[in-house]
């Protein structure tokens, strides 16, 4: 579905990341952890479109795409949820939803796909006229992933889905993902919460500044005795 392969990721002068090669299988949930200022966010810029790589390729479904606009990947069938879920908070539920359907693809089966995702999250048909920015923060995050599921992608990035929401709503959220999974969408993971993501996820990578320090099957890394120390505060 994914493959990176060797990526060289520049801010100016300042290189971000070092080689960075990443696999994603169809299917798949794989999960990409990090402290902060490790490369994550970068990583999902580069695969989205918005940063090219100075050295490496990235490939989408076997289709190169590092050279091609963030409109065009959208279109192949990718999507992301940046993190901070990045609304505009004037528009309406309903309205947020219908410009993730820009695309032509998905604007002849919009009506589809938002009772797709009122059968995910009910809360947002109660809330349809409701503005954007007066939304709780989990309603917030619902309605990210819904804007995104808009598209029909076959493969979702998701930068920090339970970033500054309550444990109740985390839980929610994330098996809310594994649904989205289980209904054929492949998935890239970033997410602070370690012990969680690991759980929820086939395969992890561990970016260390800028550079994957560890890879494998996510069981593999819970039981890691460098990755409990480091990222999962055992």
């Amino acid at each position: 579905m994914l493959e990176l392969n060797d990526l060289d990721i520049f801010y100016g002068d300042a290189q971000a990341l070092w080689k960075v090669s990443l696999l994603v299988e169809e299917g798949e949930i794989v999960t990409l952890l990090g402290s902060n200022g490790s490369g994550k966010t970068t990583t999902l810029r580069a695969i989205s479109g918005f940063l090219r790589p100075r050295n490496g390729s990235i490939y989408f479904k076997k289709e190169r795409i590092d050279c091609i606009p963030p409109y065009e990947i959208v279109r192949r069938g990718a999507a992301q949820i940046p993190e901070g879920r990045r609304l505009f908070p004037t528009m309406t539920v309903f309205e947020t939803l219908t410009i993730g359907a820009y695309i032509p693809r998905a604007w002849k089966m919009k009506a589809e796909a938002i009772q797709r995702v009122f059968s995910l999250f009910p809360i947002l048909e109660e809330r349809t006229n409701q503005l954007a920015g007066t939304l709780s923060g989990g309603e917030q995050q619902m309605l990210a992933i819904g804007r995104a599921l808009m598209s029909h992608p076959k493969f979702l990035m998701l930068d920090e889905p339970s970033l500054g929401l309550a444990p109740i709503i985390v839980e929610n959220i994330f098996n809310i993902i594994r649904d989205i999974n289980q209904h054929g969408v492949s998935i890239l993971l970033i997410e602070q919460n370690a012990n969680m993501a690991l759980q929820l996820a086939h395969r992890g990578y561990v970016l260390q500044t800028g550079r994957i320090g560890f890879t494998g099957p996510a069981s593999e890394l819970l039981e890691n005795d460098q990755m409990k120390k480091a990222y999962l505060g055992l």
